[in-house]
């Protein structure tokens, strides 16, 4: 589907819904369709985020995925100058998390725009165990892995999707709401076009346009990481995948030295793969990490600070910094609970190797072979931002302790 044009893209999420409910309906293993990656990268295609080599050859999605990262830029601009005219702590906090979250959102879109192909390598390369390992593959342990990893995976998609669908009606209409006429995030436009007072069919305009613009990178954001939490999710069903196999060739008994030492380098070309896998995500996936993790302690410091100190001033906007410190943390766990699935299942591999039945009764250059897998299993594969910290549990934990630090800190000087 690397190859694939717009209107491919378009048919294919159309079959989604239909396509998961089948797999659904199925009580027993059963062969998945495609990698659920690929839906989010169609999405990602049709919201014109995802320039890669098939569809850069057509201009008219090239110039639209200029405009849009234009877009995100100057909007970024307009409430950085608007930052200066926050009256209290509360609208300050307000401005900053609106210029962490569209920072986030500029990084991570303009980060595909540049790495699309790489990620186009990635998805190949996840789906190497079906179409190099076992290309007719009837294992049913396997399958029911394959089955569960694919439903809960589109499983977290839909509930992610109506999440962000009811988070951006929240900030297209809560403006409305309110007594004042505001835009649906504070910024300054030449001209005071942003002033309903001075020029209300300007305002109106960029009302709709900067809802608009919301949307769209909501939606945005949203395929961005969960092609970033389904590649781990994938890269953990891998190794666990390859702990089966490994149980696999301790089964063979009536086979004789050559098929085994066949199977067996079978195995070891697919852990050699995936381990070179985790090094191409993280050097394809480096600047997004970094901005996720930095943007990551940044809300949920600046929200939950600002939830307390408007808590008895006003209740509206406490309720609003809870929500989107709630987001945050759910965000940032996700990919830590992620991270940490590939993190402990990669250290099971040396565990299923050294307890493959009757190793000791294989020649000696298979069991030499076999002590250098249980060797490399023994350092963990981690997916980290460089320099920064691993996404791990215990990088959460650490993020956490310091956000209390930093809210402490600040409680005590105000």
């Amino acid at each position: 589907m690397a190859d694939a044009d717009y209107q491919s893209n378009l048919r294919l999420l159309r079959n989604f819904l239909d396509e998961f409910r089948s797999v659904l309906a199925e009580k027993t293993s059963c062969h998945i369709p495609r990698l659920a990656l690929n839906y989010y990268r169609s999405s990602l295609s049709l919201l014109c985020q995802y320039p890669n080599k098939k569809l850069a050859t057509k201009a008219w999605i090239r110039r639209i995925n200029w405009f849009i990262l234009s877009n995100v830029a100057l909007i970024f601009l307009t409430m950085v100058f608007a930052f200066p005219e926050s009256k209290n702590v509360i609208d300050m906090g307000d401005d900053m998390v609106w210029l962490v979250g569209m920072g986030l959102v500029g990084t991570k879109v303009f980060y595909v725009h540049l790495r699309c192909n790489d990620i186009d390598e990635i998805i190949w390369d996840l789906d190497y165990y079906n179409r190099e390992v076992r290309p007719h593959n009837s294992d049913d342990e396997v399958l029911e892995w394959q089955r569960l990893c694919y439903l809960a995976e589109s499983g977290f998609f839909i509930n992610c999707f109506f999440l962000v669908n009811f988070l951006s009606a929240v900030i297209c209409l809560q403006p409305l709401v309110g007594q004042e006429e505001k835009l649906p995030f504070h910024s300054i436009w030449p001209f005071h076009w942003h002033r309903a007072d001075l020029h209300p069919k300007t305002y109106w305009f960029l009302y709709v346009w900067l809802s608009v613009t919301s949307h769209h990178n909501l939606m945005s954001i949203l395929m961005v990481d969960m092609v970033g939490i389904c590649t781990f999710i994938q890269t953990a069903l891998n190794l666990k995948v390859l702990c089966i196999e490994i149980k696999r060739l301790g089964e063979m008994r009536a086979v004789n030295d050559a098929k085994f030492r066949e199977e067996f380098y079978r195995v070891i070309r697919y852990h050699q793969h995936i381990i070179k896998l985790v090094d191409k995500v993280n050097t394809t996936f480096n600047g997004s990490f970094n901005a996720q993790l930095m943007a990551s302690f940044a809300m949920v410091s600046i929200s939950t600070f600002e939830t307390m100190v408007a808590a008895s001033v006003d209740p509206k906007m406490a309720l609003k910094f809870a929500f989107l410190m709630v987001v945050a943390f759910v965000q940032l766990s996700t990919w830590c609970v992620a991270g940490t699935l590939v993190y402990s299942q990669s250290l099971e591999v040396a565990q299923a190797a050294f307890e493959m039945n009757d190793w000791h009764t294989k020649t000696p250059e298979i069991q030499k072979d076999l002590g250098f897998v249980i060797m490399r299993s023994q350092k963990p594969l981690i997916y980290m931002a460089k320099p920064f910290l691993p996404f791990t549990l215990g990088t959460y934990m650490l993020v956490l302790k310091n956000c209390y630090r930093l809210l402490a800190l600040l409680r005590e000087s105000m």
